[in-house]
């Protein structure tokens, strides 16, 4: 039974403790987050499925319900879907029902009722998954698609899929995440996971107007100055100036300069460790949080991220699945 009460990491476990929808990172334990990745990476190397797992999925149905734009999340769920064999359909908000009138969660219902098994969601307003699930989540699979500025806790698994498998291991690691703090859930996700996975140091940098208001875990810290952060640091992640955020919430901030005080160069990356790796969510602007050359140079592993999106995706569907229907 779903209460009201419940913060999302309760709401995503079962009875037995065991992970029966994805909506969020935080509190999720090491076990669970290194059995995704594990299975992640298996996908990394082979996507092909036998044909009894095949036959498992081919029935089953997933919706993409994206009321914020979305190119690299979306499309890589639809892949994931479609590699397991799923039928897929996505939702087009612009000619939904939401535009006639209805709520959130009538949609949410219909579908449901419609006969999808997994509904993934972005939404701009925070609580919304924790409602999704809470009204439907018996019936459904809810997974967290990017969740206003909270989370995306699949950005953030694929963050650390990467990070796995550059560096081998999570400890002694120094990450540091360098932009827009405090619109960014991807931000939150990688940090939360990171944690759980036991890294040395979390350096979060940013200007003081996209600072986060609370420290998400105990090995973060804040920080104003660029080059300090980076300095010795193992791993390196550039967010982006989220402009959509910013004006939906009245705030002012111009990009002016922003490149020469907090954009990752090649000249600031020889601070770090000789060996440090380079990491964005994307979107890039190119030239304003990162230098172009640097986005495409063998320290990059961006396109890699990308990539990874598919396989942790995969082996999120397909273990919410079979934990909920085997």
């Amino acid at each position: 039974m779903y209460n009201d009460y419940m913060d999302e990491s309760l709401l995503q476990l079962n009875e037995k403790d065991e992970l029966c929808h994805l909506l969020t990172l935080k509190n999720l334990d090491k076990t669970a987050i290194e059995k995704i990745l594990d299975q992640a990476q298996i996908y990394t190397a082979s996507k092909i499925i036998s044909d009894e797992e095949r036959g498992f999925f081919q029935n089953l149905t997933i919706a993409n319900l994206f009321f914020e734009p979305s190119t690299r999340t979306r499309v890589s769920f639809e892949i994931a879907a479609r590699y397991l064999g799923c039928n897929v359909i996505n939702i087009d908000i612009e000619n939904s029902s939401e535009k006639k009138g209805e709520s959130l969660i009538d949609t949410a219902k219909t579908i449901q009722s419609l006969g999808a098994n997994v509904l993934i969601v972005r939404h701009g307003e925070q609580d919304t998954l924790k409602l999704i699930a809470n009204e439907i989540g018996e019936h459904c699979i809810v997974i967290n698609a990017g969740e206003a500025n909270i989370s995306h806790p699949t950005q953030g698994l694929l963050d650390l899929l990467t990070i796995r498998q550059e560096k081998k291991s999570f400890e002694n690691l120094i990450v540091t995440i360098i932009g827009d703090l405090s619109h960014s859930r991807v931000a939150q996700s990688t940090a939360q996971g990171l944690t759980t996975m036991g890294v040395r140091e979390i350096r979060l940098v940013s200007p003081e107007q996209f600072s986060l208001d609370e420290n998400i875990s105990h090995v973060c810290r804040s920080l104003s100055n660029v080059d300090e952060g980076i300095k010795n640091a193992d791993v390196v992640m550039a967010l982006r100036i989220q402009h959509e955020r910013i004006n939906a919430t009245g705030e002012e901030y111009t990009t002016q300069n922003y490149f020469e005080e907090f954009g990752l160069t090649h000249n600031r990356m020889k601070l770090a460790s000789p060996d440090a790796i380079i990491m964005h969510p994307g979107p890039m602007n190119r030239n304003v949080e990162i230098e172009s050359s640097l986005a495409n140079s063998p320290k990059s592993v961006i396109q890699r991220q990308v990539a990874n999106g598919v396989a942790v995706r995969i082996a999120v569907i397909d273990q919410l699945l079979k934990s909920r229907l085997k």
